[in-house]
């Protein structure tokens, strides 16, 4: 039986938590325009944008808060902002201020890049070198069933109304009941010093520095060579997520098939996860072996995935404008599918069965990534930065993403002058996903093949005495 203390049983917890509130976060957005009806797209697409825009200098100072602060303050308290976020949708249902919903965005954006840099130190730096990929895939499988089970909440209240628009009322309100519970689980978490392996050996190795030396070390990774290397994998690593989550799933799909759709792509993140990880801990090959086929495995199942999102995108998109109540040129609904699982089943099986890919492909690229990041430190100090480095580049990408959807190239044209030039039929903006992806790729072949060692040897070996890390922890718990 784990002990508390033990690495794996953190992590587990970690997972519960993140089940609870980005899990949940992940299943209302994974059912396109964060639960709204397709009319409402738009303000799915300034939150997204506030909340990118926020997250991502959040993230880049999140490390070295961490590092001063400890882990569960980040946790609980970037838990919180999520509950507060859903509560706007819920609240904009009845209102329409979409004030509200760009303020609970950027106060997510905070919160959010708290909790990630606090996840992404933990799961990288707290596993043995041998199993970094399997503590991803328990604490990823973990983590998306909340995206499995989020699903079934607006699945079970709406499965009889093939024609509602947006989430209900009761769906908002499950998804911050969870949240809720979700932040205050992050008080089991143990400080850092308290966490140890098997072996007897402590996780992490505490080199205490001034915020202003914690900032430095922030900076110094614009230097490393091979974080530069992998900016175009971070960046592109949730830019796609608009692209599926709402020029494919909302557009797309009545609300129930919305949400069977969310569910089996967050399903499909568990399998891969499981599947991946192991792939990346055979003990039979070497670390940097592992690495290069990791990476070659990941380019094949991109490309089948992706030649079949071409495929699907030429059957909808942007074609003929039309002229609102108001006298505004919109998209035109028509121009889109609007496919229902049960109505529609025969037509409905192709596009489930490549969003389900666009899940697998995506818990791989994420994975891999992550991996990657943990395979080049072994220090949960450095892990933290790295997290927040990558989370940092990553929403950039989420905040350029609906740009490109709403302009003239995009499958969401905004109302106006962009709805009535739309061009290309929506090709345009998968195109540019497309390229982004694969350009990630291509930047993590030379810290693939040249920056993995079979072991990692951290820079310099400063490391306390047992009795100063726990009474530094003590103090930042």
């Amino acid at each position: 039986m784990l002990k508390l203390s033990d690495p794996m049983a953190q992590v587990i917890i970690l997972g519960f938590i993140c089940f609870c509130c980005p899990g949940m976060f992940n299943a209302l957005q994974g059912t396109g325009t964060y639960g709204l009806s397709a009319k409402d797209s738009d303000v799915g697409n300034h939150a997204g944008t506030a909340l990118s825009v926020v997250f991502a200098f959040s993230s880049l100072f999140a490390g070295a808060l961490f590092n001063i602060m400890g882990h569960r303050l980040l946790l609980i308290l970037g838990g919180l902002t999520y509950v507060l976020y859903v509560g706007s949708f819920l609240a904009y249902n009845y209102i329409q201020s979409i004030v509200f919903v760009v303020i609970a965005s950027c106060l997510l954006g905070i919160g959010a890049g708290w909790l990630w840099c606090a996840q992404g130190a933990v799961m990288m730096g707290y596993p043995d070198e041998g199993e970094k990929g399997k503590y991803f895939s328990i604490f990823w499988a973990i983590f998306n069933c909340g995206g499995v089970l989020g699903n079934v909440i607006p699945l079970g209240i709406q499965w009889n109304d093939s024609t509602a628009g947006g989430a209900s009322t009761g769906s908002y309100v499950g998804y911050m009941v969870v949240m809720t519970v979700g932040s205050l689980i992050s008080v089991l978490l143990l400080p850092t010093s308290k966490v140890i392996r098997k072996d007897g050996s402590h996780v992490v190795k505490i080199r205490y520095s001034s915020p202003i030396d914690e900032l430095k070390s922030v900076f110094a990774l614009f230097k490393d060579w091979r974080m530069l290397a992998l900016v175009p994998m971070f960046f592109s690593s949730n830019w796609f997520y608009t692209y599926q989550f709402t020029a494919v799933n909302a557009f797309n799909f009545t609300v129930r098939t919305r949400s069977m759709n969310s569910m089996f792509y967050w399903f499909a993140q568990i399998l891969a996860s499981i599947a991946f990880g192991s792939f990346l801990d055979r003990p039979q090959w070497s670390r940097p072996t592992r690495a290069r086929y990791g990476l070659i495995l990941l380019t094949t199942v991109l490309a089948a995935t992706w030649i079949g999102g071409i495929v699907f995108q030429t059957t909808f998109g942007p074609r003929n404008a039309m002229l609102n109540s108001s006298g505004v040129w919109v998209k035109n609904t028509a121009d889109f599918h609007m496919i229902d699982l049960v109505d529609n089943t025969s037509e409905y099986m192709g596009p489930f069965f490549l969003y389900f890919f666009y899940g697998v492909s995506d818990a791989m690229y994420q994975g891999y990534s992550y991996w990657l990041m943990g395979a080049l430190t072994n220090d949960t100090n450095q892990a933290a930065r790295f997290a927040g480095f990558y989370k940092f580049v990553q929403n950039l990408g989420g905040v350029l993403a609906p740009v490109v959807q709403t302009s003239v190239i995009g499958n969401g044209p905004s109302d106006g002058y962009n709805a009535l030039h739309a061009t290309g039929h929506g090709m345009g903006e998968i195109i540019i996903t497309v390229v982004l992806v694969f350009l990630g790729v291509l930047g993590a072949f030379p810290v693939a093949f040249k920056a993995v060692k079979d072991h990692t040897v951290e820079d310099g070996d400063d490391v306390v005495s047992e009795k100063q890390e726990a009474a530094f922890e003590d103090i930042k718990a």
